[in-house]
């Protein structure tokens, strides 16, 4: 079972990027409406990074035995959660790999630094790790708007960054940059997939209820193609503009409309919204299929209990998958952990692995080298086997489809299809010149 992470009067969010959507003209903040639960404050207390190693030099070089990594994610606000859980996907990657002797024979070295998640307090932070802490690598920063207002100072820091959280599809494309990877799945890829399985799942007659917003009508053009290529109809699309609190009246269209099945865009706070009213009209019992594009995730499975059992959603990570690297990896984090990893401490683990796969190739842990030796580098990890594509830095990985279903005594995700990640990675963007 996945354990709780936000109880329902917490700024519960289905993924850190709802805090700050992707594409927007201008910074879009989601307000807490009520106050953040005081355990999470307990929880940031109990996170410690370990530091090992001697103090090493900036990016510019390989002079030490430790590889430092700074990691800079939020420690306050509505994604303190999410960030406490960066760290800890982070930190048990280095213990594991520092346990195993370190990578090519040397130690790797947490640098953590805090922000506020705003792009000004990040690259402050980003600065002090590279210029005055040695920090030759970056990971945990969050959101999309961060690691955009990033990629622009990493060739002159020295440094490379691994993105594993920030999901906007011009991270790789017009706001790419030479030394930042992408470890997490885009935007598209996700809405890809969901597309990729319209054919399998109920429902003739699909509504459209999305975030009026980029990604939204993004998401809904392309279910609306995929709707076409499948024998399927779209008979009705409503956009209600982000942070609605009251969605009676696109209720009331829902259910007089001849849908049968729902394909909904709605994030974070407002997803939570949308979800509870529509249970108190019943909404979900005139459709066969609901289907989410990061409506619910395992974050919010405890604020939305058993109404949502039965839905479907993207899902960027498989706890169960079955090959070996992640059987180890699950089993290990939960021993250290006391619960499983849920997307956010995985993808983090992940942008270690392909940090760590990169200075294994390389032969060394100089920026530049590790830089080279990623392009088109394929590798093993707790998703099978990835790579990282040269024309834009986005890892080529596979994605899920799953349905909510019971598990015990809370809720967890039955993963009911998986696709490829050359099927759902678009071509790069030639917008992204490296």
């Amino acid at each position: 079972m996945i354990r709780p992470k936000f109880r329902e009067d917490a700024s519960v969010l289905s993924h850190p990027e709802s805090a700050a959507l992707p594409g927007s003209p201008r910074t879009v903040e989601v307000t807490v409406r009520n106050k953040v639960v005081p355990a999470l404050t307990a929880l940031l207390a109990g996170v410690v990074v370990a530091a090992c190693g001697t103090p090493g030099s900036s990016a510019s070089g390989d002079t030490t035995g430790t590889v430092k990594v700074a990691i800079i994610p939020p420690s306050s606000g509505a994604l303190a959660q999410f960030g406490s859980d960066t760290v800890k996907g982070w930190q048990y990657a280095v213990d594991t790999v520092n346990a195993q002797g370190g990578v090519n024979g040397k130690q790797v070295e947490l640098v953590r630094m805090d922000t506020d998640a705003t792009s000004a307090t990040t690259l402050r932070a980003a600065r002090e790790a590279v210029t005055q802490r040695g920090a030759q690598f970056i990971g945990g920063v969050m959101t999309s708007t961060e690691n955009g207002a990033l990629n622009q100072q990493l060739e002159s820091l020295g440094a490379l960054s691994f993105n594993s959280l920030g999901k906007d599809d011009a991270l790789t494309g017009k706001d790419c940059a030479a030394n930042a990877f992408r470890t997490v799945q885009t935007n598209q890829m996700d809405v890809n997939a969901l597309a990729g399985q319209l054919r399998n799942l109920p429902g003739d007659k699909w509504a459209v209820q999305a975030v009026d917003y980029s990604t939204g009508h993004t998401a809904a053009e392309i279910f609306r193609q995929a709707a076409q290529a499948a024998g399927k109809q779209v008979v009705l699309e409503q956009y209600a503009p982000l942070n609605t609190t009251e969605f009676g009246s696109y209720i009331t269209k829902l259910q007089a409309s001849d849908a049968d099945a729902l394909f909904a865009v709605e994030y974070g706070a407002d997803g939570v919204s949308f979800v509870n009213q529509a249970a108190q009209f019943n909404l979900p019992a005139k459709f066969r299929t609901v289907l989410g594009f990061n409506m619910v995730s395992e974050p919010l499975f405890p604020a939305l209990g058993s109404k949502i059992t039965g839905f479907y959603n993207n899902v960027g990570y498989d706890v169960n998958a079955a090959n070996p690297l992640n059987q180890q990896f699950v089993q290990g984090f939960q021993q250290k952990y006391g619960s499983k990893p849920y997307y956010v401490e995985a993808d983090a683990y992940l942008a270690a692995e392909t940090l760590f796969a990169g200075i294994r190739k390389a032969g060394s842990a100089e920026p530049d080298k590790v830089r080279a030796a990623l392009n088109n580098l394929s590798f093993d990890s707790i998703t099978g086997q990835v790579t990282m594509r040269a024309g834009d830095h986005q890892l080529v990985r596979p994605s899920y489809l799953g349905q909510v279903v019971q598990d015990g005594s809370g809720l967890a995700f039955k993963i009911i299809a998986s696709a490829p990640g050359t099927r759902t990675t678009p071509q790069a963007d030639p917008a992204c010149k490296l």
